[in-house]
């Protein structure tokens, strides 16, 4: 995620202290230190400060412009859990689709950028991000055919990245809403959360709209997600400023956007920022019911919902865990196709490392002819493992499908 770095100093420092300014939502100190430092800037030119200088002064426009529209919703509860695991806190129903650990295998090996990737409740589609090769991350989907395939990977639109990384996707049930982080250009700091909506006809995203406060801040917003059945939404953020741990918020979720009216409200920033959940709560409701019932939506420990990996079938079945097999032959197979799996992919990687040593090697010293042969005996094993893989493959497909 984003963070505060390269900022050149000047005298006062006043770019450094209004950025501190605009992290605490003083957005008129903010505003006086950065027109000092455009004064700065004119007698001693900075092509850098006058890059991060625009940047900020955008940013600060939409963190002011926001605050006529904070969403008024109730905030049942916010826990504080590791950033690494924190989508596993998200006790989505299975109308909700399925955020599975990154490292399950998405079609073609491609490398996911996300920190989980989602799948849609009949799981039949895919959603990650990846880098695109011009040091940028995007949006992929990808969706099973017939036969338990996948189809060929595919960004979901430059339009979500908006000049930035785009990331964290969770689609809702109708298949056309999405939600995700983003730290393109509307964004008011950091990474913000953005929803975007999918044209039927076209299959193409409209323009993304970014949620505003009390859900995104100057500091990071790393996802939404939506439980429809239930009227509950989670969003995860670090504006808390916790080592090493993020916040989840729980929300009840409005079936129509309302919105505080700014002038009625003794401090709009506490709103907007979520100084305190209490503020947003409802004294008359009962949310212990609530979260009780998210409790019981523990989906995480049972086994029906452990996903280990995602094996194509014939006619549109996937096997997901080696209890989907009922053939023990095909079962024991699996175990074997999972440690071929993995062999032949740290092969892979030992060979992208070689590759890019005897390029090197060629570019600056004359081509290595060790070098060279090692690659050449890696690649043969590569081969071997890939060709184990396909037999093992037709295997467990016969044995498990056999009458």
């Amino acid at each position: 995620m984003a963070c505060l770095a390269g900022i050149p100093m000047a005298k006062g420092d006043f770019l450094r202290d209004g950025r501190e300014a605009f992290m605490r939502y003083d957005f008129e100190l903010a505003t006086e230190n950065y027109e000092k430092y455009a004064k700065t800037l004119k007698k001693t030119p900075n092509a850098h400060g006058e890059e991060l200088l625009e940047k900020y002064l955008r940013q600060l426009e939409i963190a002011e412009n926001s605050l006529d529209n904070v969403q008024k919703i109730e905030i049942i509860d916010r826990i504080d859990v590791p950033v690494e695991d924190y989508y596993k806190h998200l006790k989505l129903p299975y109308s909700g689709g399925k955020l599975l650990f990154p490292e399950v295998k998405i079609p073609e090996k491609r490398h996911n950028m996300s920190d989980f990737v989602y799948t849609s409740e009949s799981g039949d589609v895919m959603m990650w991000s990846e880098n695109n090769g011009n040091h940028q991350e995007v949006i992929m989907q990808s969706e099973q055919l017939m036969d338990g395939s996948w189809e060929t990977p595919e960004e979901a639109g430059d339009i979500l990245n908006d000049g930035g990384n785009a990331r964290n996707p969770f689609l809702l049930s109708d298949g056309l809403t999405l939600y995700y982080s983003s730290d393109g250009d509307g964004s008011m700091g950091g990474y913000d959360l953005f929803v975007a909506t999918k044209d039927p006809s076209s299959g193409e995203f409209r323009q993304p709209i970014g949620l505003g406060y009390p859900f995104n801040s100057p500091y990071n917003e790393y996802m939404m997600a939506i439980d429809e059945d239930n009227g509950i939404g989670w969003w995860v953020t670090d504006r808390n400023r916790l080592d090493g741990q993020v916040s989840v918020y729980i929300f009840k979720t409005n079936d129509v956007r309302k919105n505080y009216v700014t002038d009625e409200e003794d401090d709009i920033i506490a709103l907007a920022k979520v100084e305190d959940i209490n503020i947003t709560q409802n004294p008359e409701s009962d949310y212990s019911s609530i979260l009780k019932g998210i409790d019981d939506r523990n989906r995480a420990v049972k086994n029906k919902d452990v996903i280990d990996f995602i094996f194509p079938m014939p006619r549109g079945k996937v096997a997901k865990r080696l209890s989907d097999f009922s053939d023990a032959s095909a079962k024991r197979n699996m175990q074997q196709y999972l440690m071929a799996v993995e062999q032949e992919a740290e092969l892979e990687r030992k060979l992208t490392d070689l590759r890019k040593k005897y390029h090197v090697t060629d570019r600056k010293k004359g081509s290595s002819t060790a070098l060279k042969n090692q690659i050449l005996e890696l690649e043969k094993k590569r081969d071997f493992e890939r060709d184990k893989l396909k037999q093992l493959r037709n295997t467990i497909i016969t044995e498990e499908t056999k009458k």
